[in-house]
């Protein structure tokens, strides 16, 4: 049976027995993972009130599935290395290919970093501006000059930025979130290409 219509979906027995044969090429530890990560979510929506029938249906297409977990469980290293023996002209092409290989994974190395320490640095900024606030609030408390206007000014300013911290916080939260997403997928693509031409 090469493809899983969901008309022939019965039960959630059928659904894992069938998902099992489909991911038998994992190893056994990885395969009883994604068997029980899929019977819980079953379980879960059977207990939210869901018919058996509909809490298999709702897993979307098992080929996609099984196709994503075999990816998952797949280490990158062995989609790029092929597991026949390399010819001699496959040697040539890869010693004269390095170079560029290493510039280009040089590239992307210096992107991410480029990327990730500016959001350490939007995060150690707003650092700044709530520590900077505390210590303004502490300072104006126990300033013993008698200028109190100063002290005043000096407190609504601390109020400010400590206010301009915590509002920022949340959207550079947001932010690298979205990068993490982001680049979780752009390395699933990458290994999924990598993936069907091995296939």
């Amino acid at each position: 049976m090469n493809s899983f219509r969901k008309e022939q979906i019965v039960n959630k027995l059928e659904y894992l027995s069938e998902l099992g044969a489909k991911l038998r090429t994992l190893p056994r530890s990885e395969l009883n993972k994604v068997l029980s990560y899929y019977s819980e979510i079953i379980d879960d929506r059977m207990e939210d009130g869901m018919s058996e029938v509909h809490a298999v249906c709702g897993l979307g297409d098992i080929d996609e599935i099984a196709q994503e977990a075999i990816l998952e469980a797949t280490p990158f290293s062995n989609l790029i290395i092929p597991s026949r023996s390399l010819s001699t002209v496959d040697i040539l092409l890869l010693v004269m290919s390095t170079p560029l290989i290493i510039a280009l994974f040089t590239l992307i190395l210096v992107f991410y970093a480029g990327i990730w320490l500016s959001i350490i640095g939007l995060f150690l900024l707003d650092l700044s501006f709530i520590l900077v606030g505390i210590t303004g609030i502490i300072a104006s408390i126990v300033d013993f000059s008698e200028n109190s206007a100063i002290q005043i000014l000096m407190f609504i300013v601390s109020l400010i930025a400590i206010g301009i911290g915590i509002f920022a916080y949340s959207p550079i939260k947001v932010l690298s979130q979205k990068i993490v997403g982001l680049t979780t997928w752009f390395m699933r693509k990458i290994k999924l290409r990598l993936f069907r031409k091995r296939v």
